[in-house]
């Protein structure tokens, strides 16, 4: 199997259990109340705390422990690296999903979604870390927190650009994004 069939199935075997996950914890979670940004802001703690900080507790600690105390000394291993990816790779995701969760808890009116959309993103980081360790292609098994980060964001801020000018203002945040992605997926597709 080519490597990008090998991500193109851990992303289609992983879709399905994060939808139908997301779908009975919005049913089962009990009702939410309080102040919609104060929850969001707790949510968006706790999957940094639960991602983004084990991540940098991880390169610490392989730096700490092993030969690679010295970064330049070439002692890096493979578990290093793969941590590292992961780091960086969350804290790019994170720049996305934190605001996302906010103007969810915004536009949304039921929490449950948003304590059930941070609990995906969350199990979707480390699907995508544990995955990374067995193999770079079987990251694939947690690309879907990105899709979940990308679709929140393009919810939250559509819902706010309808409150703001109704679908014209969808269309003037959104259609961009949509043109770009577009070329970019045309002009990827092609060897360079």
């Amino acid at each position: 199997m080519t490597p990008r069939g090998k991500i193109a199935l851990a992303v289609a075997l992983s879709l399905p259990p994060a939808g139908l996950l997301w779908i009975a914890l919005c049913r089962a979670l009990p009702p939410i109340h309080g102040d919609p940004m104060e929850f969001a802001l707790g949510c968006s703690g706790a999957a940094l705390l639960l991602t983004l900080a084990l991540g940098i507790e991880a390169v610490a600690h392989e730096r700490l422990f092993h030969a690679s105390i010295d970064p330049l000394a070439g002692a890096d291993s493979s578990r290093l690296a793969v941590n590292q990816r992961y780091l960086q790779n969350t804290l790019e995701q994170a720049a996305l999903f934190v605001p996302a969760l906010f103007l969810l808890a915004r536009h949304a009116g039921d929490l449950r979604i948003v304590a059930a959309t941070a609990i995906i993103w969350t199990l979707g980081r480390w699907a995508y870390w544990i995955g990374y360790h067995i193999g770079p292609m079987w990251r694939g098994i947690g690309v879907f927190s990105m899709g979940v980060g990308l679709a929140t964001l393009a919810y939250g801020v559509g819902a706010f650009g309808h409150a703001w000018a109704g679908w014209i203002g969808v269309a003037a945040l959104l259609g961009p994004l949509a043109l770009i992605e577009a070329y970019l997926f045309l002009v990827l597709r092609r060897p360079a």
